[in-house]
């Protein structure tokens, strides 16, 4: 009884454990990228209350004024450029369905070669996990990053037919 549970459980845990880390790395990126996002509009935000300040000074204040604003522009562009990069952002989630696919038929195999507990069915082991282990990051940085449209499928909005 323990060796079945053995047989299945540990291939269920090694394919579950690759997916889980592959999908919580880009989740915890995008986490940290969005509280740095926060932290530099609250910069933003203070760096407009300490210019209001220093103008309401006398003139020995210009030229911290002046730098400030050279931060204040650098720190608007950045947001800007950031937002620009958001609103462009695609995701291509048939990859994600492919790797689903794969793993729908590669799992039943995994688990096969492991109880079958001879070399041929070891190496086919291996050589497939590995496999959907390279499937599962491609396919994840392929729906995260996907290609750039061209400027055909920029125009008309539909994926042009291959030649």
């Amino acid at each position: 009884m323990g060796d079945t549970v053995g047989a299945v459980l540990v291939p269920v845990l090694t394919a579950g454990s690759v997916v889980a880390a592959a999908i919580a790395t880009p989740l915890v990126s995008g986490i940290v990228q969005a509280r740095s996002g926060d932290r530099l509009r609250a910069s933003v935000a203070a760096n407009l209350e300490l210019v209001d300040k220093l103008r309401s000074r006398e003139q020995e204040w210009q030229q911290e004024i002046d730098s400030v604003n050279d931060l204040l522009r650098r720190q608007v562009a950045q947001i800007r450029d950031r937002d620009q990069a958001e609103l462009d952002r695609r995701r291509e989630w048939s990859a994600l369905f492919v790797v689903a696919f794969l793993y729908l038929l590669g799992v039943p195999l995994l688990v096969l070669f492991y109880r079958l507990d001879q070399w041929w069915a070891w190496t086919l082991y291996w050589a497939l996990l590995i496999f959907l282990i390279a499937m599962t990051i491609a396919g994840i940085d392929r729906a995260v990053h996907p290609p750039a449209p061209t400027d055909e499928e920029d125009q008309s909005g539909v994926t042009p037919a291959p030649a």
